[in-house]
């Protein structure tokens, strides 16, 4: 029953919809009715500026990386044993992640996933994080769209948590492999219009004084 609680405390953390308070509060404006609609960094640095656009990213990387390290805080409590552990971290970042996406602030929409996904990454396996974060930048100081490094990073993290383990010479942690597979093939899908419009050569790319389509 506790950790039902548990995991339903992290889905309502990842459900604050940050970009949505910040635009409300600071700019004054409705974020979902502006630019591309989204609740994520990028939008909200298109229509509001590089500081609430900042802000947002931290706090929706915040609550990532508080959800991991409050299920580590808890898993005495929730007698969580040792061989289970990491599983159960990768779940609660998943758990997190989903709440972002799926807000129930929201009626259950939400944003893309992407800062929060750092967020997670950074506590869970900062290794990984690094390598997904390095990805995201190549990718976009090669094509400067910000949508195909989200949608780049998000291809390879699965590879990531096998192919690092394995450099490593240590077994890949499986069951956190397939959680976050499942997870980049649900980041992907939210991605279908950026997706589509990168097929059609339609997708924007970063200029002077000019914020990229909104993946967050």
């Amino acid at each position: 029953m506790y950790l039902i609680g548990f995991f339903i405390l992290i889905f309502l953390l990842g459900s604050i919809p940050f970009g949505l308070l910040i635009s409300r509060y600071w700019l004054k404006i409705d974020i979902r009715q502006q630019g591309s609609g989204n609740i994520g960094m990028t939008n909200v640095m298109r229509v509001g500026g590089k500081l609430p656009g900042l802000l947002t990213f931290v706090l929706d990387f915040g609550k990532g990386s508080a959800a991991v390290l409050l299920a580590d805080k808890f898993t005495p409590a929730l007698k969580i044993d040792a061989e289970n552990q990491i599983a159960f971290l990768g779940l609660a970042g998943v758990t997190v992640v989903c709440g972002h996406v799926f807000s129930v602030f929201l009626h259950f929409k939400g944003g893309k996933g992407i800062s929060t996904l750092f967020g997670v990454l950074a506590v869970l396996n900062l290794t990984t994080g690094i390598c997904a974060a390095f990805i995201w930048v190549g990718m976009f100081i090669w094509k400067r769209i910000s949508s195909l490094s989200g949608i780049t990073m998000l291809a390879t993290l699965p590879l990531l948590f096998l192919l690092i383990p394995l450099l490593k010479k240590e077994s890949p942690d499986w069951p956190v492999f397939f959680m976050f597979l499942l997870l980049s093939f649900l980041l992907l899908y939210k991605h279908r219009e950026n997706i589509n419009r990168l097929l059609k050569g339609q997708e924007g790319k970063l200029s002077a004084g000019e914020i990229p389509d909104e993946h967050n």
